[in-house]
């Protein structure tokens, strides 16, 4: 019976929210235009990220002193989803709209997925450049961090690590210590 009763407030929430949208394009005419793309597309962003924040907040164990602040945060959360999803869907139809009527915002739109495309990729090969040998592994500091850290006893080994100069310098400084 509490599963049915949790079913039918999951879709009077989804219900309030489609009519929440609904209400908003029949005050607006389905005419959107330029202005309401630049309005709601920040703030739809916006409150991703603060749902995103707020779930990172709530997620994971936490001890007796943090409880509460989970506990708020899911309370926050719980309360912006809905207005996050609402804000999503008139974004997202606003954009469109635009996009099939104005040719500048295709090719703004087209550059922030390009700019996100090389932020991801950018962001998925991190790991990789921090890595030994990565491409982050060519200074001075990395070379003395390495070996400190590895216990490196012999010049063969900085040199195995990576090809650079000032890395191996700092590991040559640091071998033996």
């Amino acid at each position: 019976m509490e599963a049915l009763h949790e079913v039918i407030e999951i879709i009077l929430l989804l219900i309030s929210i489609i009519g929440a949208v609904a209400a908003y394009f029949r005050f607006r005419g389905r005419s959107f235009g330029v202005s309401d793309m630049l309005i709601f597309v920040p703030l739809a962003v916006a409150a991703d990220v603060v749902c995103y924040q707020l779930f990172q907040a709530m997620a994971g164990p936490h001890g007796e002193s943090t409880a509460y602040g989970a506990l708020g945060a899911m309370l926050g959360l719980f309360g912006l989803a809905p207005v996050a999803a609402g804000l999503n869907m008139v974004a997202a139809a606003a954009t469109l709209l635009c996009m099939l009527r104005h040719a500048a915002v295709r090719y703004g739109v087209l550059a922030l997925m390009l700019v996100a495309w090389a932020a991801h990729l950018f962001l998925g090969h991190r790991d990789e450049m921090l890595a030994p040998g990565g491409a982050l592994n060519g200074d001075r500091v990395a070379g003395e961090n390495w070996a400190l850290e590895s216990g490196a006893a012999s010049r063969a080994e900085c040199d195995r690590q990576s090809a650079a100069q000032a890395f191996r310098e700092g590991c040559y400084a640091k071998l033996g210590r």
